[in-house]
């Protein structure tokens, strides 16, 4: 297999069932391996004002890769800055390795991020995700790197205790312009808090769990049967939601959006904060997991600068 054995091609609507039967193919994970479902190949991409999709296609016409740019705003230092994020780049196992994710990426410099005047991008990953990792090293000459994590909240669990510090926390996330943006998409209350409806962007579908873990799982609900009793098994689909405008201020009246949430038939709520601050302290204790993840940039980005981030990006 030669590199000139594929091209990359603006997407179409022709390629729609090829392009999701490539995600379909893909899972996420080691011990419990998640597909992502979504009910059209651009539903992550329609939330934003602008945005540009590509695919590359072996010369078969076989769908091998995609990926999708999107303009959107993070603020750094308290500062609002246009920014283009890059995200769901996907590569058939068999082609990888082959330069096919290196083209998508320089594709989308060049058809979106570039004619939009986007001197900024950047892209999520997982920590553990260290292919991605190295392809954007490869491809972009300069790289940061700044840590979150995303915790996942029961929303039949509820808080116990409150926080009475009002130390900031340095990563936040908000929904920075709703222009264009459907109302059923997001929540806001009273208190400050936001609630976007993430499921409708995408949904998660447990498509294995290793033994081990099963077995882990088994006792952890007899254990605390409270905390762990909603844990999902393997074929479920998890629908979920993500916190947004949280602070140290607000955090308390997390229990309205779980009890919101739950009364809707949404059985997670997605946290997305750093690992020491206090967002973590207060909601560790009723979470299931915490996931480490990274913002990848190609420009500067300092560990201890202040960072917010738009939660269609999550």
């Amino acid at each position: 297999m030669k590199v000139q054995d594929f091209h990359i091609i603006p997407y179409s609507e022709e390629y729609h069932d090829r392009a999701l039967q490539l995600e379909k193919a893909i899972t996420q994970g080691n011990n419990i391996q998640l597909e992502i479902v979504k009910d059209h190949f651009l539903d992550r991409a329609k939330v934003f004002n602008k945005s540009y999709a590509c695919m590359a296609l072996s010369n078969e016409g076989r769908v091998i890769g995609s990926a999708i740019g999107a303009r959107t705003m993070l603020a750094i230092n308290g500062e609002d800055l246009p920014v283009g994020i890059g995200f769901d780049t996907k590569v058939d196992p068999e082609w990888r390795n082959k330069g096919v994710g290196r083209m998508l990426t320089k594709e989308l410099y060049k058809q979106f991020f570039g004619p939009q005047s986007l001197s900024r991008n950047f892209m999520t990953a997982k920590l553990s995700n260290v292919p991605v990792l190295k392809l954007v090293s490869h491809t972009v000459s300069n790289t940061s790197i700044y840590d979150f994590v995303y915790l996942t909240l029961p929303t039949n669990n509820r808080i116990k205790k409150t926080i009475s510090t009002k130390t900031p926390a340095r990563f936040g996330i908000k929904l920075f312009n709703k222009d264009g943006l459907a109302s059923d998409y997001y929540t806001q209350l009273g208190s400050g808090l936001g609630c976007f409806h993430t499921h409708k962007m995408y949904r998660l579908k447990i498509r294995r769990i290793s033994w081990t873990y099963k077995q882990g799982i088994s006792v952890m609900k007899r254990l605390q049967p409270s905390k762990y009793a909603s844990l999902p098994g393997e074929n479920e689909m998890l629908s979920f939601a993500t916190l947004y405008n949280h602070t140290s201020n607000n955090i308390n009246g997390i229990n309205e959006v779980l009890e919101m949430l739950e009364t809707k038939g949404i059985k997670q709520l997605l946290v997305c904060c750093r690992k020491n601050d206090v967002i973590n302290q207060l909601l560790e204790s009723i979470s299931i997991n915490r996931y480490s993840y990274w913002l990848v940039t190609d420009f500067k980005l300092d560990r201890d600068d202040d960072v917010s981030i738009d939660v269609r990006c999550l």
